[in-house]
């Protein structure tokens, strides 16, 4: 009898390739993506552009993925404006603690922490002007809530120093509150100047922030 030829075995059947995993976020990673991608977004194209769905496509998730974390547009500018307040307390604390007098004296050591926190603020503008402009660029209407804790407490890191002075009889009387603002006014006012670029090309921003440190000790000082 005649060989039978052997039946072909079967091809083994090709496993499907596994679909390929997205990216997965947890709960905070998403949200500081989705502000680093707005402040990546901001300091590109400027804060009119910033929208959820453009920040979404930067990370890579839907629109509505970047609506649970934020209920709308304005929420992330809040969001990204908080986030810089932080950092930006940081910087004007890291200053005034970091302060050495050129010469000993309550009176040096205070006019040290005041220079120190003048610098510390233009340089921040400086090195973050995405952060700064969200910061300090929207305006904001007579009835709207106060700042956040973030933006209270850099703040409140300049009004304690003058209250401060104050108690050790180093500062004149006064309002407290005014005349931190009125320190906070001028060196806002430099750091607007300097990213304008209207300080002139004679100066930097941290030498004008000196010398007008200067110029205001002759009136904050007892």
């Amino acid at each position: 009898m005649a060989d039978v030829p052997a039946r072909p075995r079967p091809a083994p059947a090709r496993r499907a390739a596994a679909p390929r995993a997205r990216r997965r976020y947890h709960h905070g990673n998403l949200r500081q993506a989705l502000i680093d991608a707005g402040l990546a977004l901001i300091q590109e194209k400027g804060v009119a552009a910033l929208t959820l769905r453009e920040i979404g496509a930067r990370v890579g998730v839907s629109r509505m993925a970047a609506y649970r974390h934020f209920a709308d547009r304005a929420a992330l500018l809040e969001a990204i404006s908080d986030a810089g307040f932080v950092r930006f307390g940081d910087w004007l604390a890291e200053a005034k603690s970091s302060a050495k007098p050129r010469r000993a004296g309550e009176r040096e050591d205070f006019k040290s922490r005041m220079r120190g926190m003048a610098v510390a603020y233009v340089r921040f503008a400086a090195a973050h002007p995405a952060h700064y402009q969200v910061m300090f660029g929207a305006a904001r209407d007579p009835g709207s809530p106060p700042p956040g804790p973030a933006a209270a407490r850099s703040f409140s890191i300049l009004e304690d120093t003058i209250r401060e002075g104050q108690a050790k009889g180093i500062v004149r009387s006064g309002n407290p509150t005014q005349l931190a603002r009125a320190v906070w006014s001028m060196v806002h006012g430099i750091s607007t100047l300097a990213a304008t670029c209207r300080l002139g090309p004679d100066t930097s921003a941290e030498q004008f922030a000196l010398v007008c440190s200067d110029v205001l000790e002759d009136g904050l000082l007892a």
